[in-house]
């Protein structure tokens, strides 16, 4: 039977992630603070993450193209991988040259063969305007919660990554709370350096920091 996440961090730290116990923190148990932080490690994994990987955290979102003005598609994240207007994939172009990318005078006048699409403020809109068929692919974070044993929409070969950084900060927290510098702070430099290097991994295709080739 595969560890759960709050027992790996619980090994890996000391920290009692599992338990129903109130923490120091103000109304919050042990467990809640094991799932924020493992939702936080997820985000900050994705964020590493090469491109090739990255594709396998995001979702398909499908939305109808409005009137220049009138966008309404909110957007959860801030990182879009593509965007297609029909079958043709649309280029992105700033939120200032959306009147023109509207105006069929304009030279800079988008069509169904050559879309764009633009991000205002939290939204997404797609020229032309009144297109049911346009879709983009969205990174998207999820909530881990402390008893899970996977992530879904997320690359296996960086799940073990979100324990070990939550992991990190269940340390630091050890380490602020009970003011034990001397205990701690070998296992927080052990567990960033272990981090760092697997991260460094995933974005060289294999090689640590140690077996990089010179420039």
């Amino acid at each position: 039977m595969a560890w759960n996440f709050s027992q790996q961090v619980h090994s890996l730290t000391g920290f009692d992630a599992d338990s129903t116990s109130a923490s120091e923190a103000a109304d919050a148990t042990f467990r809640e603070l094991c799932t924020q932080w493992l939702t936080d490690a997820a985000k900050d994994v994705i964020n590493t993450l090469p491109r090739n990987l990255l594709k396998l955290c995001s979702a398909t979102q499908t939305f109808t193209s409005a009137a220049v003005g009138s966008e309404a598609e909110t957007l959860n994240t801030g990182k879009i991988l593509s965007v297609f207007v029909g079958s043709v994939q649309a280029r992105e172009i700033p939120n200032s040259l959306k009147h023109k990318a509207s105006d069929p005078d304009s030279i800079e006048h988008a069509t169904l063969t050559d879309p764009v699409y633009y991000i205002e403020s939290n939204k997404i809109n797609a020229i032309p305007s009144g297109v049911s068929t346009c879709k983009y692919e969205e990174i998207q974070y999820p909530s881990v919660a402390y008893n899970a044993t996977s992530i879904s929409v997320f690359p296996d070969e960086a799940e073990h990554l979100v324990p070990m950084r939550a992991a990190i900060t269940a340390a630091e927290y050890q380490m602020a709370i009970e003011e034990d510098i001397e205990t701690y702070a070998p296992i927080i430099a052990n567990l960033k350096n272990t981090y760092e290097d697997a991260v460094n991994v995933l974005k060289t295709g294999g090689l640590s920091k140690g077996e990089q080739p010179s420039q």
